[in-house]
């Protein structure tokens, strides 16, 4: 099924218009900003005041999670008795950010020494191991603390009761129903439904652990990169990290984040949670996906410029190769599916040797968005064993899933959007199509379709400087806190405006109701070449003020387009 044959519903937000200008009034800024705020649950002026300033008295008390005593009263009695203490992480942004937010705690705190550890993703897989756990031991680790991992670990848990490692689990993924043997968990998962943070992830619950340990918030900007990068909802106590840590991070200039800013093509003073998402994180992940994740770690540990600088450029370096690798396992999985894909089908599954087992995630994403259907993708190794991961779509339990159908897998673990999992080669089928099965059984037989949730119809006489600076009292934009997406109708495409830049991207100049406005469609070229452009169009896009060369003008960023209607 081509991409253009995914059905693309807009579904544009219903207007209160009484209750939008009452607020709009009320705080003094323009109607769509008001409508927005509804939207977003946020109905009175006072709540307004508090979501747009969001800020350090928005941080819950450390204490209030479960484990935190007991977790603050060990680490205390290691520091008193001299023991070397271990924080072991993972190979991700939130798992490397994590490790460097609790390394760097630990340290303020007087633990010495103080180490760290995480796996190899091609190596080792997820997650601490009864093996990680012996090399800990051999090397005088009388205290290992994981974060952003742990709370499955039940082997590696008996394992250091058993030889006399005392561990501390630090965590957010979901939590099994036997708990790992610990000094003390501390997981926002196992907290009642009203506890402020229950949607940290593993960077903010170190971020937690060292706030005990210290008294004082430290590595913001750390924390706010591995939320963003862990795609954590940014509303509530995480929103407030954020917005802080954006902050921090464009005024102290870390050095490893801002030689990798500079990687990327911006300056650090410009970042923005969009900017972690689609540059900064991904470089860090680049080297954990192909060979080491240590690259990161070190990159954010660094206070060398000219060491900072050289990691940043291996990352940047590893990052494009990681592109590559992307874009021919995709093409390869698109042939296929191509070929022999089926509107009936809900779910895809796909798997082949030779596929580096480091992108297949990315991979999966993009098989999922462009299909829309719940994907499990698997890189097959010479010995038979077969590393998965999983993306799914609005309304699917990806972790559900998996779990329906473990009896096929060595095994699993994840989120409800994404998840990953490990399979032998001869099981393959039949988990095919058990998880079939299971995605049916959760969206039933209609066919899926990729909404559009647009929050209003707008002329672009609207779309000036003045809104735009109004709408950044929303940021930072993310999970559950989109960028607003606009959506204007009979727009016409200046025909001597349209090019397509690098082979990948739309650029075209639209003009409505007498305004102009420049817009970008990235990654559209294919759509473009594929399908005519009509004349008139209606529009979907992110409103942005665009800097180049020192001038500023109001650029539209294209999600999607389609021939008038009107």
């Amino acid at each position: 099924m081509p991409v253009s044959q995914v059905r693309r519903v807009w579904k544009i937000a219903e207007q209160d218009r009484a209750r939008q200008l009452a607020l709009a009034e009320a705080l003094g800024q323009p109607p769509i900003l008001a409508h927005l705020l509804l939207e977003r649950g946020i109905d009175s002026p006072e709540a307004a005041t508090e979501y747009l300033n969001a800020g350090l008295r928005h941080l819950s008390d450390p204490m209030l999670l479960g484990g935190m005593t007991e977790a603050v009263a060990r680490i205390t009695a290691a520091r008193d008795q001299g023991e070397q203490v271990r924080v072991f992480g993972d190979y991700d942004v939130d798992g490397i950010s994590a490790t460097v937010v609790l390394y760097n705690g630990l340290k303020r705190f007087g633990i010495d020494p103080v180490s760290y550890g995480m796996p190899d993703r091609l190596e080792e897989g997820y997650g601490l191991s009864p093996e990680h756990v012996d090399r800990a031991k051999r090397e005088g680790v009388s205290l290992l603390i994981t974060v952003d991992n742990g709370i499955s670990a039940l082997e590696a848990a008996d394992r250091a009761r058993e030889i006399g490692v005392d561990l501390i689990v630090t965590d957010h993924h979901a939590v099994g129903e036997t708990l790992p043997h610990a000094a003390a968990i501390i997981n926002p998962r196992l907290e009642p439904e009203d506890y402020p943070g229950r949607s940290l992830c593993g960077a903010g619950v170190a971020f937690k652990l060292a706030t005990a340990l210290n008294g004082t918030p430290n590595d913001l900007d750390l924390t706010a990169l591995g939320t963003v990068a862990d795609l954590m909802p940014l509303t509530g106590e995480n929103r407030a990290i954020v917005r802080l840590g954006l902050m921090h991070m464009a005024k102290h200039r870390r050095n490893g984040i801002a030689c990798l800013a500079a990687a990327a093509g911006f300056q650090i003073e410009d970042v923005t949670a969009q900017r972690i998402g689609f540059q900064l994180g991904p470089r860090i992940n680049a080297a954990g996906r192909l060979s080491d994740a240590g690259l990161g770690l070190r990159l954010l540990l660094s206070e060398c410029p000219r060491e900072a600088g050289q990691l940043a450029r291996e990352l940047n370096q590893a990052n494009d190769d990681r592109r590559a690798l992307e874009r021919e396992i995709f093409e390869e999985a698109a042939e296929e599916l191509d070929a022999f894909f089926t509107e009936a089908q809900r779910s895809i599954v796909l798997a082949k040797r030779g596929w580096h087992a480091g992108v297949i995630g990315i991979v999966a994403a993009r098989v999922q968005q462009r299909y829309q259907r719940p994907a499990v993708l698997f890189s097959i190794d010479e010995n038979g064993n077969g590393r998965g991961s999983g993306r799914g779509i609005a309304g699917f339990d990806m972790v559900g899933a998996l779990s329906v159908c473990q009896g096929h897998l060595v095994q699993f673990g994840g989120h409800r959007a994404a998840a990953g999992c490990a399979i032998r080669e001869e099981n393959i089928p039949a988990f095919k199509t058990a998880f079939e099965a299971e995605a049916l059984r959760q969206l039933g037989t209609e066919t899926p379709c990729d909404e559009l949730a647009i929050d209003a119809l707008v002329s672009f006489g609207q779309i000036d400087f003045d809104l735009l600076h109004a709408l950044s009292k929303l940021e930072p934009f993310g999970q559950k806190n989109p960028e607003p997406l606009f959506c204007s109708m009979g727009v016409e495409v200046l025909p001597d405006s349209v090019r397509v830049l690098k082979d990948q991207h739309l650029k075209l100049a639209l003009r409505h109701g007498g305004q102009v406005h420049d817009a970008i469609g990235f990654d559209m070229a294919g759509r473009y070449y594929a399908e005519s452009l009509p004349r008139l169009i209606d529009v979907a896009y992110h409103p942005q003020i665009n800097t180049f060369r020192g001038e500023q003008k109001v650029q539209l960023l294209l999600r999607d387009y389609k021939p008038c209607e009107g």
